[in-house]
């Protein structure tokens, strides 16, 4: 025999549940699932962003430098490029696997949505553009055209669309090659500096790690280039 207090909160819950109609469990479920995709798309934002601004800092202070007289402040804190090589593999690789890790969970959260909205509107969506709330900047690269003449275009995810249009699918894949060729260049810097075992060693596990979480993204990517179908696996 269970508890008094078990069978009450049974007995709440049979309850509960019967007193939520169908179409309100429906809408409900909706919700839920569409919380979590706005989720995961304002975190693939902001890791996306952290990415792209750290790479674009680290080769304009390498870029712009004098030997090693450039040395910028934020706050109290000193940079110099030595140094910042020295963190370069770690954080891209934290922010390259957090992205990575993103676009899984966009996966999952937007086939919860379409399962959601196919029961409660009937239909399901045409592409994650028409849902996600949180765009970031590559879903606006993405829209960029060319021909001045064309009509706007709504993003699509089908296979049959012209080479042009489906040369978006290259951005991610350019993004993560960037972030891989900056770890590795800063194992490289890091190599001529002082204690060089060291962090050629710790440079090469994150390099090593950023390389394997990086290939299932991008062949995903570049399957779709190649006019894979939504049934394929590369958009499951």
């Amino acid at each position: 025999m269970y508890p008094s207090y078990v069978l009450l909160i049974m007995r709440g819950c049979i309850e509960f549940r019967t007193m939520i109609s169908e179409d309100e469990q429906a809408k409900l479920r909706f919700e839920l699932a569409n919380a979590n995709l706005q989720s995961v798309s304002r975190a693939q934002g902001i890791y996306l962003t952290a990415l792209l601004i750290y790479i674009c800092f680290v080769w304009a202070m390498y870029l712009t430098r004098s030997g090693e007289a450039l040395t910028p402040h934020l706050a109290w804190l000193e940079l110099r490029m030595d140094a910042v090589w020295k963190i370069t593999p770690f954080i891209t690789m934290v922010l390259t696997l957090a992205v990575a890790g993103t676009l899984n969970a966009t996966v999952l959260a937007y086939a919860e949505v379409n399962d959601a909205g196919t029961t409660l509107f009937g239909s399901r969506f045409g592409s994650l553009f028409d849902v996600d709330t949180h765009k970031n900047v590559i879903d606006y690269l993405a829209l960029l055209q060319i021909l001045p003449w064309g009509k706007t275009r709504k993003q699509n995810e089908s296979a049959h669309q012209p080479i042009l249009v489906r040369l978006r699918h290259l951005i991610f894949p350019v993004l993560f090659l960037l972030s891989l060729g900056t770890s590795g260049w800063a194992v490289y810097q890091a190599s001529h500096g002082p204690r060089p075992r060291v962090f050629m060693v710790i440079g090469g596990i994150c390099f090593g790690l950023q390389a394997l979480f990086s290939i299932r993204p991008m062949y995903r990517w570049f399957g779709r280039l190649i006019r894979a179908k939504q049934t394929d696996d590369v958009y499951n």
